[in-house]
Parts: C-alpha cells; structure tokens; sequence
C-alpha cells in the first residue's frame, strides 16, 4: 500500500552511501551531501555496520541509503536483525548500484536533479512523500551462521543466473536491467536448447507448514516480500494471506518455454485444479523451510548451504517504511 504522508515530527536524517556502488557518480549527480546531516561513507560490510551503529547512536529515524541492494540488504540486517535502533527508522533509498531491485519496488529518493534538499525538507516536515511498507525476509542458516536480512532469496537456475550477470555482464559494464535481462534470455536459450550447463536441476525440499511440501529435482525457487522484481517481474501467483511470496518450478515442467510469459508476470500457468500438480507451484507463507545443496542469493549476495546441516529457515524478520520522492 502506497501512502501520501508528511512527516508527523521532524525526522533526524542520517546517510549512510558506499562510493564503491556500481554507478554512484551517475545516480548521485553533483550534488553535495547537506552539511547539517551526518554522513558516512561505508564501503565494506564492517564499515556498513559501524555506520548504522554510529548513526542509530546519533538519534537518526530517518535513514537515507545510498548504494545498491547488497549494500540495502546489509543495512536491513543491522536494524531488524542485530536492532542496533530502539525504534526501526523510516528508510530513504538513493539507488545507485547496478540493479537497484529493492529501491525500484519500495520507492526511492531521486537526488540526481534537485539534490537532497527534498528530503531534508520531508524530513523538517515542509512537504509530502509517498510511503511504502514492505515486510523484510528473515534468512537463518542451518550452520549456525548469523540470520540474514533481505528482501528476495533465490536458489537453483536464479543463482546461476545472478553469478552470471555479476561475473560476466556487470565487468563489462553492462548494468541496470540490461545484465538481467540478457542472462534471462540466456535462460531462455538454455531452456529450448537443453543446454543444463545454466539450469541444472536442484533435489529440494520445501516445507512450509502441515499442508504444502515440495520435494524432487527443482529447477528454480524464489521467495520475495517485494511486489515487483527486475524487468518487472512478478512471478507470483498464491493466493494465500501470508507475506512470504514463493514459487518454485520443478525439472521436467512440461511446456516450460511457452509458459514463462505467464509465469514471469504472475499468472497461473494451468487449470487451478491441477495447482502444484504440473511442476509450477505457487503459494504465500508466514515460514518455509528449504533442504537443498548448493548456492543461493539474497538481494544479489551469495551464500551456500548444505543440506546435512539441516534446513534452512526463511520468516519476516520484521516491516519498514520507505519514503518515495522521485
């Protein structure tokens, strides 16, 4: 739900903005930072940390992130997961990585034209702002490795996928959605050709309560709280009152190259009849819990897991407002 809001007391604005994001000079103009808001800059993940601590120190609820979504997701895990605030602040995206994924469905704040002055003034109060609240995936390792904080989780043909644009696409320059759009039709060409080398089928498990399991050789499976994803993408189709948004296409999908259209844009593939029963599977969940080996991603990060450590364990990990000026 998008709200039109002005802010009910005067925020305290902090930034935190990573240098190193894939097109940081483009997307943040000439622009100086405003002189009476603390900014930071963070590069690595102990430098993103120690700026949310610092900031969260100062009093900041309202927290402006300049970066892309690997930068967006490790901030996320500071505030929902370590609750470095005593109250999550209100949260301002300047999208300035190569994707920008999670900035491009939850609103964003456009400093490329007018600078940062209109969220200054949002922020004193002095004008509007679309507000966008969206649920954050909690992610907990089997290993015993810390929870994750994020906004898509994907394993199977997706992290093949996602390596490939990163290590291929983005070296070369080739960033926003172009990279994903031409590892999709990478995908694509892989599907009509039986090329596995680029999908090669995942044993999975999902479990996501006493009623819905998967189990078998999986293609692909994502999970998302976002409502859109890159290229517009909204493959999803559940019809449940849950936040977890999943879908998951078994190997051996019959028909597969003809139904992604509508798979791709949220459509059920087949009679509802036979829901889950055709290898395309569909469902919104409050918890689901993964077995499988091998690779996944959060918001373009890249984990393992191993399926002898047991399950891995996806939940909300809490909901945050976002501010939308663009």
């Amino acid at each position: 739900m998008v709200r039109k809001a002005y802010a009910d007391t005067p925020r305290r604005l902090g930034i935190i903005y990573n240098a190193q994001s894939g097109r940081h000079r483009r997307r943040w103009g000439h622009h100086p930072l405003p002189l009476d808001v603390p900014a930071i800059e963070a590069n690595t993940v102990e430098e993103i940390r120690a700026a949310v601590a610092r900031l969260a120190a100062a009093g900041v609820d309202l927290l402006a992130i300049a970066g892309g979504d690997g930068t967006v997701q490790c901030v996320l895990g500071e505030i929902l997961i370590k609750t470095v605030f005593d109250t999550p602040p209100d949260i301002a995206l300047i999208p300035t990585g190569s994707t920008n994924m999670t900035a491009n469905d939850a609103g964003f704040v456009d400093v490329r034209h007018d600078g940062w002055q209109p969220l200054c003034d949002w922020a004193a109060g002095h004008r509007s702002a679309r507000l966008r609240d969206r649920d954050v995936l909690r992610i907990d390792p089997a290993d015993g490795a810390p929870a994750i904080a994020g906004m898509f989780f994907g394993a199977g043909a997706i992290h093949h996928a996602v390596e490939h644009t990163q290590k291929r696409l983005h070296s070369v320059g080739l960033r926003g959605e172009v990279g994903p759009a031409l590892a999709f039709l990478r995908f694509v060409k892989s599907v009509i050709i039986g090329d596995r080398r680029h999908f090669t089928p995942t044993p999975l498990s999902a479990d996501d309560g006493p009623h819905r399991r998967l189990d078998g050789d999986t293609l692909l499976i994502v999970v998302s709280t976002l409502h859109r994803l890159v290229l517009r993408f909204n493959p999803f189709w559940g019809e449940e009152s849950a936040p977890l948004r999943w879908t998951a296409i078994r190997h051996g999908a019959p028909r597969l190259f003809w139904r992604l259209p509508a798979v791709v844009r949220g459509k059920r593939p087949f009679g509802k009849a036979h829901d889950g029963h055709d290898g395309y599977v569909s469902h919104n969940s409050h918890t689901l819990s993964l077995c499988f080996d091998g690779g996944y991603i959060v918001d373009g990060e890249f984990f393992q897991h191993r399926s002898a450590d047991g399950p891995l364990r996806l939940s909300v990990a809490g909901r945050l407002s976002f501010v939308g000026l663009s």
